[in-house]
């Protein structure tokens, strides 16, 4: 590919792939199951987003630039990521409709960063198939590139002011919210098993 393709992309182009990741990261339906998560670690929660945010970003350029081969390597498909990521979302959100402590709550700061704030939260499937989808025509590797950045950049300013929104529902609404937002995550889960077999299914014509 030449120098002059890489950069060959339309003001129109970038902002029809930003837009569209931008949905699919979804840092502002992230807020709630990120304020939930981080409900024991209220003062590291800078931290967590800095490298939340930043963990999601390596993984998107990763897989934008790497993405067929790993999964080629691997012998998956982005269908069956759909599935494992929504079946472990599913699982979580048991816990917090059951009013249980989550795994993830007895983790450390760092860990809950990786998983499962920067994947599968922001990081997940839809995601990572938007990114392998742009590094080719029409397109191209720079436009995903600054795409990935600039999201990047607002999920850290969004996922930065959400202690903001905790200070609105004070403990007792947090409490509440917490469990509606189980059901949040449940569905979400759902939904990533639901499209992938979906997938699955048609790609074998049953």
């Amino acid at each position: 590919m030449s120098n002059l393709a890489l950069f060959a992309f339309t003001a129109s182009s970038f902002v029809q792939a930003f837009v569209l990741l931008f949905s699919v990261y979804d840092a502002v339906g992230t807020v709630p199951v990120f304020l939930a998560l981080t409900e024991d670690f209220a003062k590291d929660r800078k931290k967590i987003v800095n490298q939340g945010v930043l963990i999601a970003a390596i993984i998107l350029i990763v897989f934008a630039y790497l993405g067929p081969y790993i999964f080629s390597v691997l012998g998956i498909t982005i269908d069956d990521f759909k599935i494992a990521g929504g079946i472990i979302l599913f699982i979580i959100a048991i816990d917090n409709l059951r009013g249980k402590i989550s795994e993830t709550r007895s983790l450390g700061p760092v860990e809950i960063a990786a998983f499962p704030l920067a994947t599968p939260l922001l990081a997940g499937p839809g995601a990572i198939s938007a990114v392998i989808i742009f590094a080719g025509p029409p397109y191209g590797p720079v436009l995903d590139l600054l795409v990935i950045i600039g999201n990047s950049l607002l999920a850290w300013i969004i996922l930065g002011r959400a202690t903001l929104v905790q200070r609105l529902l004070g403990r007792q609404g947090t409490q509440v919210f917490t469990r509606l937002v189980g059901i949040l995550i449940a569905s979400i889960g759902v939904a990533f098993v639901t499209e992938g077999i979906i997938a699955i299914v048609r790609s074998v014509g049953v």
